[in-house]
């Protein structure tokens, strides 16, 4: 149980925590971690030519600026602080192309005799898909799109994720009566989940180690800055055995002096009340990683990579390429942003312009105090002015915008439309008369335009899908429970397993369950089929299981492969749509055409069953002999693994 007293104590005085002991070859190691840390953080924050003459925090401002269209207060109260948006709408027209795009990587993966093992490439897929939308990847992939655009660099780690909180269970009474004292509880960590999980981390919490190598996961070491609640760091870190070491207030790591807090309680950045600033230390050339709290050394020295490769678990993707010396790269705002200043200045002194002919400038020549009150429309005055008396200062001043400041206004933005994408692709109606042949060279040009977004798009989804890929093969199959085989009568490891939509072969849209399983455990290839048999008529929807030997993935010596191919998203109508197309092409072929083949597939487009909407001119499996017992082996049973990866893994 634990004592709530003890908690308050500890918050109330802080200064009685006491600090960490450390050896010498520690303190030798913490001074070289901080000095490495200190480099890194300076620098960032030096003034580059590549940022525009500003810090890294300056450069990433003034993007978040550009990007949501911040309006900067008036420096003069007749000024107009107009901001016309078009960066906004051109960014958003670029993440609207990519959303459309579905950037799902393919995996393969052979065996040492370069033969592809299709049900394992399968079963992977699904485990990617079933852990994306665990972690409802497909809001997270807008959001790191988004970031990409607006940053020119978007970080994003992938980690496996385990949730704890603080269960309290109150001893006695099974509900709180009221009463003060005599009141106790008992308190144990309890794991939420467990997933993988893909987190964008802020630029501005990413320090390189050295910021002129462009390849990020070419830097000798990376450290990660976050601030996290005192709570909930506490209810991750509360095990640890140097947690109880962590002060809630700590000094700015450039205004210690004394030696004892230069070693224990320090912060690099500025912290935020009864929060932890946690900094997370990698180097994969040494295969070492830190983990540093509030000053605090939380790891022992040298400790490995956590994630079971030998990589840096962040991956670095950038939208356009500055120069090959420097980390970082240019954004989509940084391109627009200077184009767009002028243009919106010059719409600002349009605007001003038009104010100023409505109500111009006056000379009061009656020698009377006179109210603006009486140029507005529909006034009536009682007074002795007469006309004449109150004249424009000069006969220009009611002329508005002119032509020639128009065309200007329509130059800038053409100019913009020629850096990024035309009004046309963003689906805004053209000026003028357009032709269809116009308006197709158009969209071809702004897809020539896209090629580069699409490119840095497809390589960030190629790299995360390595990560995930070794994420997956590490922790995905480990056990997660046990419970008793009662034919073996003996425990038996229960794995997580996948359920996903898919096309069942000779069926229609179902469902593929993947279950890994102990080897000994693995069903025959009769036991699959019947599985399925059964699964799809109670349930009835197709089913197909592949169950894979969990033993024979983590011993087996793989060559893995991940592809991107960018392509637009198959809605169901647009699969119709595309169906009906390849059809009319297919005609050609005449009687050579596979009938069942093309039935399956329009009973997959249009989520039918084959089996039920065609007449099957011969049995899809032969009969069994009368009286034989037995159940007819299918042409595919589906068993995934369970005898293919005994014959080829095990080679």
């Amino acid at each position: 149980m634990n004592d709530p007293k003890s908690d308050i104590l500890a918050e109330l005085h802080p200064e009685d925590i006491e600090t960490v002991d450390y050896s010498p070859e520690e303190i030798e190691y913490i001074g070289g971690l901080r000095t490495r840390l200190q480099r890194a953080f300076n620098q960032r924050n030096e003034r580059r030519s590549e940022f525009d003459g500003q810090t890294y925090e300056q450069y990433w401002e003034a993007n978040e600026r550009g990007a949501n269209t911040i309006l900067q207060p008036k420096l003069n109260r007749e000024d107009s602080n107009f901001q016309s948006g078009t960066i906004r709408q051109k960014v958003l027209a670029f993440l609207a192309a990519l959303v459309n795009l579905d950037l799902s990587p393919d995996v393969h993966a052979y065996d040492q005799n370069e033969i592809e093992i299709n049900d394992l490439c399968d079963a992977i897929e699904d485990t990617f898909e079933k852990g994306e939308e665990l972690d409802n990847d497909e809001e997270k992939k807008i959001r790191r799109q988004y970031e990409l655009l607006k940053q020119g660099d978007v970080f994003v780690e992938t980690i496996w994720d385990e949730k704890f909180i603080k269960d309290k269970k109150l001893k006695g009474s099974k509900t709180f009566d009221g009463s003060i004292k005599g009141v106790s509880w008992t308190t144990k960590l309890k794991r939420l989940y467990a997933r993988p999980v893909k987190n964008i981390i802020s630029g501005l919490s990413v320090f390189l180690g050295d910021i002129t190598i462009y390849d990020s996961s070419d830097q000798p070491y990376l450290f990660t800055v976050e601030q996290r609640p005192y709570g909930e760091t506490e209810a991750k870190f509360k095990n640890w055995e140097r947690w109880k070491y962590v002060k809630r207030e700590v000094d700015s790591f450039a205004n210690i002096t004394d030696a004892v807090s230069l070693y224990n309680n320090w912060r690099l950045t500025g912290l935020q009340k009864d929060h932890c600033e946690i900094v997370r230390y990698q180097d994969k050339w040494n295969n070492e990683y830190a983990v540093i709290i509030n000053g605090v050394l939380m790891t022992p020295i040298g400790l490995p990579l956590p994630w079971g490769y030998c990589d840096y678990n962040i991956v670095q993707q950038g939208f356009a390429p500055i120069h090959e010396k420097f980390a970082y790269h240019e954004s989509l705002v940084k391109r627009l942003r200077n184009n767009v200043a002028v243009y919106d200045e010059m719409m600002k002194l349009a605007v001003l312009k038009t104010q100023k002919s409505f109500l111009p400038p006056y000379l009061n020549m009656s020698g009377q105090v006179v109210s603006r009150r009486i140029f507005m429309p529909g006034a009536i005055t009682n007074s002795t002015l007469s006309k004449g008396d109150l004249v424009p200062v000069h006969d220009l001043e009611v002329q508005g915008v002119t032509q020639s400041e128009f065309n200007m206004i329509q130059k800038l933005m053409d100019n913009l439309n020629e850096q990024s994408v035309n009004p046309i692709f963003q689906g805004q109606n053209p000026s003028g008369d357009q032709t269809a042949t116009q308006v197709l060279e158009v969209q071809r040009q702004a897809k020539l335009m896209m090629g580069l977004t699409v490119a840095a798009a497809s390589m960030l989804e190629w790299k995360l899908a390595w990560q995930m890929l070794y994420i997956v093969l590490k922790n995905w199959f480990e056990p997660v429970d046990d419970k008793l085989d009662e034919a073996r009568q003996e425990l038996v490891n229960v794995y997580r397993n996948t359920n996903v939509q898919r096309p069942v072969q000779g069926k229609g849209m179902g469902r593929q369950i993947t279950v890994p399983m102990d080897k000994q455990h693995l069903p025959t290839p009769q036991d699959v089929y019947q599985l399925e048999e059964d699964k799809t008529e109670s349930t009835g929807v197709p089913h197909r299981f592949v169950f894979l030997d969990v033993e024979a993935i983590k011993s087996a010596k793989l060559i893995w492969q991940i592809v991107i191919r960018p392509r637009e998203k198959r809605t169901s109508e647009i699969s119709k749509l595309l169906f009906r197309a390849e059809m009319a092409d297919a005609q050609m072929f005449g009687p050579t055409l596979a009938i069942p083949y093309w039935q399956e597939k329009f009973a997959n487009v249009w989520d039918e069953d084959p089996t039920k909407a065609f007449t099957q001119a011969q049995p899809m499996t032969p009969a069994a002999p009368p009286g034989s017992g037995t159940v007819p082996t299918p042409p595919d049973v589906g068993a995934g693994l369970g005898q293919t990866m005994k014959n080829q893994l095990s080679q």
